[in-house]
């Protein structure tokens, strides 16, 4: 998938096409685009999808979803709130996890509000 983003800054004002991934939510058909260097979490956030959060770095596991297709990757290593037995299950974490292909997936907590934590 392409995306054309336009940037703004103080020099010009360029465009530049970038490889990005889709999204699709399984649970309600959402999908939404991540740029490269972007979280699966701050992609939707960005595009006003709402997904279940807490911590927003890997330790609470209310982001966890369920990899339908596609594949997902961690830079800084397993989370903590992603057990071995998670990863074996297909599960991933939105909020530290970026996407290495399109995916499709099925959020374990749809149309839950998660407070993000102070």
């Amino acid at each position: 998938m392409v995306c054309l983003t336009v940037y703004d800054s103080l020099k010009e004002t360029a465009q530049f096409i970038t490889m990005c991934y889709k999204i699709t939510i399984q649970n309600s058909g959402e999908c939404f685009f991540v740029e490269p260097g972007e979280s699966i979490l701050n992609a939707a956030r960005r595009q006003d999808v709402a997904l279940p959060y807490g911590c927003d770095n890997g330790i609470c596991g209310a982001c966890i979803y369920k990899i339908i297709e596609g594949r997902v990757e961690y830079p800084d290593g397993q989370p903590f709130a992603l057990l071995d037995q998670d990863l074996k299950a297909g599960k991933g974490l939105c909020c530290v996890g970026y996407p290495g292909s399109d995916m499709l997936i099925e959020l374990e907590y749809p149309n839950v509000d998660f407070e993000p934590w102070a």
